[in-house]
């Protein structure tokens, strides 16, 4: 049982590049670099700012004869610059820093959960504020910019990974004794490549704009100490429509499908990876003298994996939010 329930919260703690992928505020669809396509020497600007918010509990276990309980909170900021090479190819340059922050809501000490955050040292994790960064170059298909019709994009690219990362198995899956250790961490620690695949249609009468993203994201390999994280496959759908006020305002609804496979660490599965999950949003988007702002409020629901079903015959329950801003400054032209 006491196995079952560190897996239960390993689920929760475990999920930051899902996370990631679906902090989509819609700018004019998807996220702030998707949906647009830059001319040559044309620059485009955003900033995403991202909370993640997940309150959990679950029943006493073993030596640890109390609830536990706690929230997890993440904060993300996400800057990031498209650049138009030629009219037909573009490059992406995005970073992100952040904070993971433990809020351990008990009186008891336990080996598995503490009040604590990404920034600090620990015995099996390196703290840091800086988070994974991406390069993508994407090739323009077809390219109708601020006029109606089709855009359509495809493009490959890199995850540079960051020092903050889990140092060893959290799941003690080589039959170790358990101690005292982190569960979570701002990246991964691996060279991802990636695949992308954008579609997205704008007309005159709502919804405005139609379309949708593939995003794949797999690792080259297992990081330094020995974790291999999932591969991830993330699906967006979404519709805007404008309400045709003097502040350019509109109402965006949207959903996203994310599916990961199973992650190891050393060669063994780690029970935190593989699942599906749906992630239904609406967000609020209006213009401004220097950009567009979009407000996301997004909840995520797992069909399979994770919090989809009980992990073990211990009660357990959690509830996940996020919320999301995102800014895209109006682009400027290298003449």
């Amino acid at each position: 049982m006491k196995n079952k329930a560190l897996i239960f919260f390993l689920l929760i703690t475990s999920l930051y590049g899902q996370w990631a992928l679906w902090s989509n505020p819609s700018l004019p669809v998807g996220e702030s670099d998707k949906g647009i396509g830059a001319l040559k020497r044309q620059f485009y600007y955003g900033i995403q700012s991202n909370f993640t918010y997940i309150d959990w509990w679950h029943e006493p276990i073993g030596n640890e004869a109390f609830d536990h309980s706690g929230s997890l909170n993440t904060f993300l900021i996400q800057p990031s610059i498209l650049y138009g090479i030629s009219n037909k190819w573009n490059i992406l340059v995005t970073s992100t820093l952040g904070l993971r922050m433990m809020n351990w809501n008990q009186s008891n000490a336990s080996i598995h959960h503490r009040s604590e955050t990404s920034l600090s040292e620990f015995k099996n994790a390196n703290g840091s504020i800086l988070g994974d960064s991406k390069i993508i170059l994407r090739y323009l298909i077809k390219n109708t910019g601020m006029q109606n019709g089709f855009r359509i994009y495809t493009g490959g690219g890199l995850t540079i990974p960051s020092n903050s990362v889990i140092t060893s198995d959290p799941f003690f899956l080589n039959g170790d004794e358990t101690t005292e250790h982190r569960h979570f961490s701002l990246s991964n620690g691996t060279f991802n490549y990636i695949f992308e695949s954008q579609v997205y249609y704008k007309r005159n009468i709502n919804p405005t704009f139609i379309g949708g993203f593939i995003l794949f994201e797999k690792p080259f390999g297992k990081n330094e100490y020995g974790y291999l994280p999932p591969t991830n496959l993330n699906i967006s759908f979404s519709a805007i429509y404008k309400r045709f006020d003097n502040i350019d305002s509109s109402i965006g609804y949207g959903i996203n499908i994310l599916q990961s496979s199973q992650g190891y660490w050393n060669g063994a599965p780690a029970p935190n990876t593989k699942s599906t999950a749906i992630g239904p949003s609406i967000t609020y988007l209006f213009g401004t003298k220097v950009g567009a702002v979009a407000i996301n409020l997004q909840k995520p629901v797992f069909i399979t994996g994770s919090f989809s079903s009980n992990e073990g015959d211990i009660k357990q329950r959690s509830d996940v939010w996020q919320l999301a801003i995102s800014l895209r400054f109006i682009p400027s032209t290298n003449s």
